[in-house]
């Protein structure tokens, strides 16, 4: 049920900013929270969490990638050869709207991951606060 509780969690008092270097994919954040909130010293928010969001930026590239090549080449590239041999469009159609379903499962996991990042912050970081 952690799942469901990362997915809900309402984060809207939290706006992470962040800078990726183009040569190491370092993270540099830039802000945590929303103007009417403090965020703490951004070095040590930096040491202590910037591994941390590469390595979910990098779970995340690795869903979207990991989804676009499994799924297209035992869903899709499969039902279009079929859909082609028995001349059935309503197949095809069927398989375009399951892609989509796919897409919002996967955006709901990479969802899960980034807010479970954001709900750990902002435990430890109002937790040491306040």
């Amino acid at each position: 049920m952690a799942f469901f509780k990362y997915l809900t969690w309402d984060n809207r008092h939290m706006n992470l900013r962040y800078i990726q270097d183009e040569y190491d994919g370092s993270m540099k954040i830039t802000n945590v929270y929303t103007e009417d909130d403090a965020s703490g010293n951004m070095e040590d928010i930096n040491k202590k969490y910037g591994s941390r969001l590469r390595d979910a930026q990098r779970a995340i590239n690795a869903n979207r990638l990991g989804m676009l090549l499994i799924y297209s080449f035992l869903v899709l590239m499969p039902a279009i050869v079929l859909s082609v041999i028995q001349s059935n469009l309503l197949l095809l159609g069927g398989i375009i709207i399951f892609t989509i379903f796919v897409y919002f499962i996967v955006e709901a996991v990479n969802q899960v991951v980034i807010n479970r990042l954001l709900y750990h912050m902002d435990k430890e970081l109002h937790g040491s606060t306040g």
